[in-house]
């Protein structure tokens, strides 16, 4: 099969084209032969081996949208030909390829009304935060919550569904086009970052309380804000590696909680493995139904893989990168 292989760590150019193997399917794995994937933050720092090294050579790829080619003897409930969207395993060989096999557990039937690009753009980060806001910060209707960097491919998925949830939302950016996405299409309350004052924004629009939930997106600096944007007894969740540095005490005066949110680990690790097939599930009826819709901002061919990781290292995209495998 045709695959984007990493060989080395290093810049977009280190992912070369290669004939590989097809997988070999475990007892509960199927074979999707792959139509889209997409390049998500994690993509690049495991090029780059920003979170530690894998074992190489690898092929990169968390998210597919595909078609089931072959089932393993315990593979239940698929059949060869049903389309499906899932997230691939993060420590076996990914989607960047024409072939990837993944536990048919975490898998999900593709929403009728998606194309297999649109479709790609949505697992990965509709399963993280589905667990961030509902798993994590066990959002209320009637609450409000804060989403650091509401224009990227988790904070998009993220403001519909806690609107969805009957939350109020508000939504950082930091572009002109980030702003107005949120504001028009989302249709969420955007507080634009570059001003400095996004704290005291915040503040104001919560009657000096601060808000009960916040999700960060970016990570660093904005992790830092959002525990000073967090209402007291507050659930601040972080899909990053952010550290709390010295505010561990005023955490505590404050009653905050901090979660950690990596999809896919649990999986990994052979726990609750029918977990991301049924939030994928969900996922997909609110699509079919139009509640629910992915930005796709950018399609590259397999070829180009290296071009769709120079894309997201801009930090500029607008929704997700999608990689068309089979156009």
């Amino acid at each position: 099969m045709r695959a984007m292989v990493q060989e080395e760590y290093g810049p977009p150019e280190v992912l070369k084209e290669r004939e590989c193997r097809e997988p070999e399917l475990r007892a509960t794995d199927i074979l999707v032969e792959v139509h889209a994937t997409s390049v998500n933050p994690v993509d690049v720092k495991a090029r780059r081996a920003d979170s530690g090294a894998r074992k190489l050579p690898f092929i990169l790829g968390f998210d597919v949208s595909g078609v089931i080619v072959r089932c393993g003897e315990r593979a239940g409930g698929w059949r060869v030909g049903d389309a499906v969207f899932a997230t691939a395993h993060l420590f076996r060989d990914g989607a960047n390829a024409e072939y990837v096999a993944l536990d048919a557990r975490s898998a999900a039937r593709k929403p009728a009304k998606l194309d297999h690009a649109s479709a790609a753009a949505l697992p990965l980060v509709s399963q993280t935060a589905w667990e961030a806001l509902h798993l994590r910060a066990r959002i209320s209707p009637g609450q409000t919550v804060l989403i650091q960097g509401g224009a990227g491919g988790v904070g998009h998925i993220a403001a519909q569904l806690a609107r969805l949830h009957g939350c109020r939302v508000l939504a950082s950016a930091g572009r002109d086009e980030s702003c107005a996405f949120c504001r028009d299409v989302l249709g969420v309350e955007v507080i634009d970052y570059r001003t400095g004052k996004l704290v005291e924004r915040v503040r104001e629009l919560t009657g000096g309380k601060g808000v009960p939930v916040v999700l960060d997106c970016v990570g660093g600096d904005a992790f830092l804000q959002s525990l000073d944007c967090a209402a007291l007894n507050a659930q601040v969740v972080t899909i990053l590696g952010s550290n709390t540095a010295d505010r561990g005490r005023g955490l505590l005066y404050r009653n905050l909680t901090v979660h950690y949110e990596f999809m896919g680990v649990p999986t990994a690790h052979e726990l609750e493995p029918e977990r991301p097939g049924e939030i994928l599930s969900g996922i997909a009826r609110l699509a079919d139904a139009g509640l629910l819709s992915p930005k796709v901002s950018h399609r590259f061919p397999l070829a180009h893989l290296a071009d769709a990781h120079r894309q997201v290292e801009t930090g500029h995209t607008i929704g997700k990168v999608v990689v068309l495998v089979r156009e």
